[in-house]
């Protein structure tokens, strides 16, 4: 297993899909990878922690994010060749609120006081 800690910023808003067992949130996340180069990875996180990543996470937030990581290769309509790294999230620090103090905002092991 291939285990990532990755920090940059939100893509996109997330998505939430529910299973038959539990709830997704899927978004991605641009991580800076050269001067002029961002590495996009496709991020998914399961259960109630879907839940604070729709409430808290939107398009262009900074977020620190750890889980398992995979490279997934496909082949698209036209044939050609692709991958795409793709993260199981298990941790997470909540973005900073605008206007809020810079101290660190508490991860997701912690107890949030809301």
């Amino acid at each position: 297993m291939l285990v990532l800690t990755i920090s940059g910023n939100l893509g996109r808003d997330p998505e939430l899909k529910t299973t038959d067992q539990s709830q997704v949130a899927s978004f991605s996340v641009g991580v800076r990878t050269g001067k002029d180069e961002t590495t996009w990875v496709n991020c998914s996180v399961w259960g109630k922690r879907a839940d604070t990543v729709m409430t808290y996470f939107k398009r262009g937030s900074k977020v620190t994010l750890t889980g398992s990581g995979k490279l997934r290769t496909y082949e698209n309509k036209n044939g050609t060749q692709g991958s795409s790294l793709e993260m199981n999230v298990t941790d997470f620090t909540l973005p900073a609120r605008e206007g809020a103090a810079t101290s660190a905002a508490p991860s997701l092991g912690e107890e949030v006081p809301f």
